[in-house]
């Protein structure tokens, strides 16, 4: 198969495979109610006890809040969807007739990875819009961008780290329990339901280095920057730490990545008699 296609079939091409992907991810009931619904339903929970606090502890809190549901539907979407989603298009066939076609792999990839960088986004931004309309948190431009910017590398992060991990799960069958045993103590223990106290240093440092923890910050610290609060802008460090899980994974899966269904170990067997 040729990787190379000419610039001017370029922009076409990705640009028909991710409306293809969205429709895939927006069809898919999942997507909606584990990256949207589920956290806006525990946002508007959470709201009642933010505004029985003091005014400048609420807006702290609440900017906290908010920023760990967004990284909860972010990873919902652009790593347990979009890993799981994988796994099954590789077991039922799809992704190894989509190799035999002339469109690049690396064009395949793309178009999933935006489509579910771009849904993040989006729920990010309706997430924050539920805060600003139910509990009065403030929304700048600035603070938008600075949003924007902080889900577009946490996603790339998550979903470069969803589609290299796809290649030590052997099959669609349990690949959600065995992905959730990754995502939910990774949401919990960075914050994404409210800070923990008495969680030992080590585990703390790990957090950091994990990639949940570091877009919590970065987006906690894009809406205090709309309050006017500390902490302006995002911290270099944060993306840091995304950009090198977003580069790693990307790496990891072009290099492992299986496009093959696993084979049940009596046909390897039949296979090699």
């Amino acid at each position: 198969m040729d990787d190379v296609i000419g610039l001017p079939r370029l922009v076409p091409v990705l640009g028909g495979q991710l409306r293809y992907q969205l429709t895939l991810l927006l069809r898919t009931p999942r997507t909606l109610m584990a990256g949207l619904i589920l956290p806006g339903a525990l946002l508007a929970l959470q709201l009642g006890r933010v505004q029985h606090i003091g005014q400048g502890a609420a807006a702290e809190l609440l900017a906290a809040r908010v920023a760990g549901l967004v990284v909860l539907g972010a990873m919902s979407v652009a790593y347990l969807t979009h890993a799981a989603s994988l796994i099954a298009a590789r077991e039922d066939g799809v992704l190894r007739r989509w190799r035999a076609t002339p469109l690049p792999s690396w064009g395949y990839f793309a178009g999933r990875i935006a489509a579910a960088v771009l849904i993040t986004d989006g729920a990010a931004l309706v997430l924050v819009l539920v805060g600003v309309a139910m509990a009065g948190l403030h929304l700048t431009g600035a603070g938008v961008a600075w949003l924007l910017v902080a889900g577009t590398v946490g996603g790339l992060a998550l979903a470069a780290a969803g589609t290299a991990i796809t290649r030590v799960i052997p099959s669609a069958q349990g690949a959600n329990q065995l992905l959730a045993l990754t995502y939910i103590p990774l949401i919990i223990f960075s914050g994404g339901f409210g800070g923990l106290s008495g969680l030992p240093h080590w585990l703390n440092t790990l957090m950091s280095y994990l990639p949940a923890q570091p877009m919590i910050d970065a987006v906690t610290r894009a809406l205090q920057s709309s309050a006017g609060q500390s902490g302006v802008g995002l911290s270099g460090r944060d993306l840091a730490v995304l950009a090198a899980w977003a580069l790693g994974g990307l790496v990891v899966s072009v290099r492992f990545f299986r496009w093959d269904p696993t084979r049940p170990r009596h046909a390897r067997a039949a296979g090699t008699g």
